[in-house]
């Protein structure tokens, strides 16, 4: 199923998943929300469970399935659902416990350091690789999913966004600005040290008053 959307980590699986939550929706085909759900859910788990396929992979095999993850990453995107070994499974029909076992599966996948399991097709990925492929999956696998009222929600949280990417920013540049000052030596000491330091600066002025030839 076609998608305009572009996900490539697990925090934009997140993100959307709360907006498909928020949203009113419907199928755009035979495929449930529970069958998204879970489907997705399950390639993330098997991924960090550490447990490979026992089917022995020959040279060709390990080079052509080189070839097809660097073709993926490439696209960008499934066009086909044949293309996605599995697809469709079997629909449980408890969407409330999908939902649960996606947000499980993502949070585990955060925590997670390895070992990762290889992919059937693609062979032997690490965290990254198997976040981008988790990504592009989800991207198509919501595209099964028709969304009433998203492109509100789309637009406060882009904007809600960008005011987070602000104040960082600036939170940012003051801090560099702090750290100059405080490396010339422009700055004044805090806390509870700077009384005494305008008592220093005081009594070297007085001193530098005192200096020369004038009476004592």
């Amino acid at each position: 199923m076609k998608s305009s959307l572009k996900l490539k980590t697990i925090d934009d699986i997140e993100k959307e998943l709360t907006i498909i939550l928020a949203c009113e929706k419907k199928q755009k085909s035979d495929i449930t929300l529970s069958q998204v759900f879970d489907f997705l859910a399950e390639s993330i788990e098997l991924s960090i469970q550490g447990i490979s396929y026992n089917k022995k992979r020959t040279t060709i095999n390990k080079l052509l399935g080189k070839y097809k993850f660097a073709k993926l990453i490439s696209t960008g995107n499934y066009t086909k659902a044949n293309q996605i070994p599995g697809f469709p499974p079997k629909d449980l029909g408890d969407a409330e416990a999908a939902e649960l076992r996606l947000k499980t599966s993502l949070t585990a996948f955060k925590l997670h350091s390895g070992p990762f399991a290889d992919h059937q097709v693609f062979g032997e990925l690490d965290k990254k690789q198997w976040e981008r492929v988790h990504s592009i999956l989800a991207t198509y696998l919501f595209g099964y999913i028709q969304l009433f009222g998203d492109e509100k929600l789309r637009f406060l949280k882009d904007r809600e966004n960008k005011k987070d990417k602000n104040f960082a920013e600036k939170k940012h540049h003051h801090q560099q600005g702090q750290k100059k000052k405080e490396d010339r030596g422009d700055s004044k000491p805090s806390g509870h040290n700077s009384r005494k330091w305008k008592n220093k600066k005081k009594s070297h002025y007085r001193g530098n008053k005192n200096q020369g030839g004038g009476p004592k």
